[in-house]
């Protein structure tokens, strides 16, 4: 039994008792060193920061928030355990009160005073950054979410209202013009130092952080609002973003503060997904041992497919899978793995870019070159002594994704080949760039299965089954419930966040930037 304190500003006004999803989990992962509002200043703030980097990342639930929702949603990993039911479309409440009371309390609390105390003692540089980490942090949560509790948060009043999500995107837009402005009229200068995880405070940096970030949130509304799309695009792009990965976002990885998928690796919960193993098995890519292990009993690289009913799902089944990649591995009480949490890199720059060049915007390049570089960015990311060579075979195949030899008889996930078709669809070129993404970005699932949402690619695999109603094995979800707390302590804000969802509150609801018509999806492989 934990108890979960939820605040807004610095009021306290809601204790919960919420029992945890796995009884080893909530101690080995407490958060350490949350500072009392009270006592930062700006000597201080440097550490509220830093605690909202990592922890605003989702690294304090990592197994309920990402592993149970983006990851199986995504098909990078099956969860092996018969009762998680998320694996299945059932939503659990009670994981979704876990990470949204964690975030507003803690996470957002300490952003929020970090933006509260650089504005106040005139750290414009400072405030800049926190202002983009706002932005990191909440588009993740409504992009699961829909509607979320953003503006109004820190007023202290007991009904926090919602704001829509049409909303809060273009205040994202406005947060990262003012960034951005000041970014630009402080060149070489620098906030934060070596506290800042992500660039050690280096003004540049973050410039190039905020232009990809402002990317890749425009590409998010291509579908329902196209001009804007185009216009927040062209401008990051005009402005310069993350070319090279050297220059990629990530929140470093220490001894104690360990790689966030590392966090989880000492559960059995969770093995391989057979969609992302069709691809990378079709495509004889290398960066298959990178990604993942092999099976412990057996050798080989295996895996299970999503939606596996009560009966092929259990412990047994988790030393006959392939788990996690071996970078990954490891948590404590053991010793943990220092693998960046990458938030934005060049390689999902190099295909944001490339979908926008088939759109017929100004990115800078072709769609095939941006393509290509989005791959070779990737594989040299993973593989750093790849062979130019190598590469090239890799960019110029005509492979595709494998049929898997499983109980289930499971086909190829896609015929869809590496080779960049130039001379296709429209709907096949952005299939092949959203798939080469897909693989790019592992293990972020809270982008690839917005990513998913959006396009429908890569089209994955349909559920073996569902236990939703409201949601067919071949469906995808759509979004995570809200958490059940906020019915009993905030039901009129509740409420009225239903009513600007424009659906009810429930997995199979699309948000607001999820328009790509129902006629344009492709159906998963069966």
């Amino acid at each position: 039994m934990k108890t979960i304190t939820y605040i807004t500003g610095s009021w306290l006004f809601i204790t919960l008792m919420i029992t945890g999803c796995t009884k080893n989990f909530d101690k080995i992962n407490e958060p350490k060193g949350v500072l009392p509002e009270e006592n930062i200043g700006p000597s201080t703030v440097g550490q509220a920061f830093a605690y909202a980097q990592y922890y605003g990342l989702g690294a304090f639930y990592v197994q309920v928030e990402e592993n149970l929702h983006g990851h199986i949603y995504a098909q990078y990993f099956t969860s092996v355990p018969a009762n998680f039911s998320t694996e299945r479309f059932v939503p659990n409440g009670a994981w979704v009160n876990l990470f949204w009371n964690e975030f507003y309390a803690k996470s957002a609390l300490m952003l929020l005073t970090t933006e509260k105390v650089t504005a106040q003692y005139k750290m414009t540089v400072a405030n800049a950054m926190a202002k983009v980490w706002r932005v990191v942090m909440y588009h993740r949560k409504t992009d699961y979410f829909g509607p979320i509790i953003y503006s109004n948060y820190g007023n202290a009043q007991k009904s926090v209202k919602y704001d829509a999500q049409k909303d809060i995107y273009y205040d994202f837009f406005k947060t990262l013009d003012e960034a951005v402005a000041v970014f630009k009229s402080n060149p070489g200068s620098n906030a934060f130092g070596t506290i800042d995880q992500v660039y050690s405070g280096k003004t540049d940096s973050w410039l190039k952080f905020a232009n990809s970030l402002r990317l890749r949130l425009a590409m998010r509304i291509a579908y329902v609002d196209p001009q804007k799309a185009k216009t927040e695009a062209e401008k990051a792009v005009a402005d310069g973003v993350i070319l090279v990965n050297a220059d990629n976002a990530a929140v470093s990885s220490t001894i104690n503060n360990v790689n966030i998928l590392s966090r989880i690796t000492y559960l059995t919960d969770f093995r391989a997904s057979t969609g992302l193993l069709s691809a990378l098995k079709g495509y004889n890519d290398p960066r298959l041992p990178v990604y993942y292990s092999p099976a412990a009993t057996g050798g080989g690289y295996t895996a299970l497919r999503n939606g596996l009913p009560a009966s092929d799902r259990g412990t047994a089944v988790a030393p006959l899978t392939s788990f996690a990649g071996p970078k990954w591995i490891g948590n404590p009480p053991r010793a943990g793995t220092l693998v960046p949490n990458r938030v934005i890199g060049a390689a999902e720059v190099a295909f944001l870019r490339a979908e926008g060049a088939l759109r017929g915007w100004n990115m800078g390049g072709t769609a095939k070159d941006l393509y290509n570089s989005g791959i070779r960015l990737s594989l040299l990311e993973n593989i750093p002594s790849i062979a130019t060579g190598d590469a090239d075979a890799y960019v110029n195949s005509t492979n595709t994704p494998a049929a898997i030899n499983d109980k289930w008889n499971s086909p190829a996930m896609s015929n869809i080949q590496v080779l960049y078709d130039a001379s296709g669809s429209f709907e096949k070129q952005l299939e092949q760039i959203i798939t080469q993404k897909w693989l790019a970005i592992y293990p972020d699932g809270y982008e690839a299965w917005a990513e998913r949402r959006r396009t429908g690619y890569p089209r994955g695999y349909a559920l073996l089954g569902s236990d939703n109603p409201d949601l067919k094995p071949t469906d995808l979800a759509r979004r995570v419930i809200y958490p059940p707390v906020e019915i009993t302590t905030n039901k009129a804000a509740y409420d009225e966040a239903v009513s600007l969802l424009g659906g009810t509150d429930d997995a199979k609801t699309r948000l607001w930037w999820d328009k790509k018509p129902l006629t344009d999806y492709p159906v998963p492989t069966q």
